[in-house]
């Protein structure tokens, strides 16, 4: 069965202090239909510690007490290793994670995911 809550990737997250709809899309997550994982907070902290964004801690803890968080395991990093699409490694994970959460959609401004025909891409 396939879930309708969507995956958000790195780029919605950080795009929230310079984007106004990004912003908003950010202020009004719930539960019950977004998630995202691990591996994008990660992306998350890392790029917003290099713009000098103050307060990434308590953005990201702020992220973990709205939206379910996915982990990801070695056997979705084998997954996204093995995959033939030509995306960086990170991306092909999050895929991994999608599927293995029966999840389709992913909102996110990266045309690389459009590379994967059985998932679709929600821009803000």
């Amino acid at each position: 069965m396939t879930s309708t809550t969507k995956f958000i990737d790195a780029n919605i997250f950080i795009l929230r202090w310079s984007n106004p709809k990004v912003k908003e899309f950010i202020d009004s997550l719930n539960r019950e239909e977004h998630c995202t994982s691990v591996l994008v907070l990660a992306e998350v902290y890392h790029k917003l510690k290099q713009k000098k964004v103050e307060n990434v801690f308590n953005y990201i803890r702020g992220i973990l007490g709205t939206i379910k968080i996915h982990d990801f395991t070695q056997d979705e990093l084998f997954e996204a290793i093995k995959s033939p699409l030509e995306i960086n490694i990170n991306d092909k994970i999050h895929l991994a994670v999608m599927k293995n959460n029966s999840i389709n959609t992913v909102i996110s401004f990266d045309k690389d995911f459009d590379k994967d025909k059985t998932i679709k891409r929600e821009e803000l």
